[in-house]
């Protein structure tokens, strides 16, 4: 009995969250490395792509597509959800560029050709390498910088946002905290304390609880993955600004092709609407 106990207290403790990160880091991210993707991509919507290369905090270094909106002052910078590589975010590329924006897509570590490999705490500093490429090297205004978070990268976008200056904050199939949607995965993680959890602010909800820029949040109704239920939740607490657009025949893979013009259109207002807000 004894020894059952003290087996069953061994695997509590290495299964938690804080001490088991890297097994989890191989649950949550789906890299998919050079060349698997869609490479041969020289222009959309009559934008040219553009490679970039710059390095994250620990050196590492990561690559970009940068399509610059000839008629246009603002730009998204896309952090991407778990699975795939940039390549595979064409769709979101043209959904934004036709809304009027210049659109920087960019790998985290262990993605597509970039280099290392990913983890929660890496891809907030590769989010920030990236953020600091646009203000930095391309010379953009920190005011014109849009940060999109995709899935995962919603707490990138929104890590980002609490931290760093922006003109605004696009949340497309956001996670309201990745608590819950550990817990909503995983409910056997219910019996860990927070304490257990990873130290590090990956909470959507709590960073638009405070002054916040201009935060648009996107999600499909049929979204099986991420519920809704996450981007309802964010909305509730945030303050304003704030706008929430349900795309009522939408998932989560195929919302760059399902109610794609009432998405594009939401994008457009943001962009409008922070224009404005600029030129007062």
């Amino acid at each position: 009995m004894i020894e059952t106990a003290c087996l069953l207290l061994l695997f509590y403790v290495l299964l938690a969250p804080r001490v088991a990160l890297p097994f989890y880091n191989t649950m949550i991210f789906y890299p998919h490395k050079y060349p698997g993707g869609r490479y041969d991509v020289d222009q959309i919507e009559g934008v040219k792509r553009q490679d970039v290369f710059f390095r994250s905090a620990n050196g590492k270094l990561l690559h970009a597509w940068l399509f610059k909106h000839p008629d246009s002052r603002a730009a998204i910078l896309v952090s991407h959800g778990n699975a795939g590589n940039l390549s595979y975010r064409i769709g979101l590329i043209s959904l934004l560029l036709r809304a009027g924006a210049s659109v920087m897509v960019y790998d985290y570590q262990g993605y597509g050709r970039s280099e290392g490999s990913p983890s929660l705490s890496g891809i907030l500093e590769d989010g920030r390498a990236a953020y600091n490429y646009l203000v930095e090297q391309e010379r953009l205004p920190a005011e014109a910088v849009v940060l999109h978070g995709e899935s995962l990268g919603s707490l990138v976008a929104s890590h980002l946002a609490a931290t760093v200056a922006c003109g605004g904050v696009i949340l497309q199939s956001g996670l309201a905290s990745f608590k819950r949607i550990a817990l909503e995965a995983l409910p056997f993680l219910r019996l860990y304390p927070s304490w257990l959890f990873p130290d590090l602010a990956l909470d959507n909800a709590a960073v638009f609880e405070t002054a916040h820029p201009p935060l648009l949040l996107v999600h499909g109704a049929r979204d099986d993955i991420i519920a809704i239920g996450h981007s309802e939740e964010i909305y509730a607490r945030a303050l304003s600004p704030k706008a929430f657009t349900t795309l009522p025949e939408a998932g989560h893979n195929d919302i760059y092709e399902v109610n794609a013009d009432r998405y594009q259109e939401a994008v457009g207002q943001l962009l409008r609407y922070i224009e404005r807000r600029s030129s007062r």
